[in-house]
């Protein structure tokens, strides 16, 4: 579903998590999980003179009309403390819970994995149980262009 043809190539480069992104769509589209609001951007999390760090991070969401439940859900998921859940009202501003998602206990959690915690938020609002703890194979290509593009976007990377 996430696969924007002319956008592909400047996709890697703005946003190095991208095939992550695009690895948890790919299983959440094989668990038949409807499609929701899906944002993967990159945010300034703190600026002072010295100290500029970027937020890598992705937001996927489903309303109430896309769950099987009384409200919605949001997964939230960034570079640096992975994956965490919010139980939603009726719009999709109104949290009602919010919590991480600690039994996948990875910051590149297995897609497989995120799929099937989703499967039970979106359909049932049931808090994730088990223990999920298989890193994504493809985690330390990925953390390698997150490092690359913040050395670029903070001036330290040479052409």
């Amino acid at each position: 579903m996430l696969d924007p043809p002319r956008w592909h190539r400047r996709w890697r480069q703005w946003a190095p998590h991208w095939p992550y992104v695009h690895a948890v769509d790919q299983a959440l589209t094989g668990r038949g999980i409807p499609l929701g609001i899906v944002r993967a951007d990159v945010a300034l999390r703190a600026y002072h003179q010295r100290d500029r760090h970027e937020k890598i991070y992705t937001l996927l969401a489903w309303d109430v009309s896309r769950t099987g439940a009384r409200g919605g859900v949001r997964l939230a998921w960034d570079d640096e403390t992975g994956w965490s859940y919010a139980k939603l009202g009726l719009s999709t501003h109104d949290v009602l819970l919010e919590a991480p998602l600690t039994p996948l206990h990875r910051v590149f959690a297995s897609p497989e994995d995120v799929a099937a915690v989703a499967e039970g938020l979106v359909y049932h609002w049931r808090a994730p149980e088990g223990e999920y703890g298989a890193e994504w194979d493809r985690a330390p290509e990925v953390r390698a262009a997150i490092e690359s593009f913040r050395e670029l976007r903070s001036g330290g990377g040479s052409s």
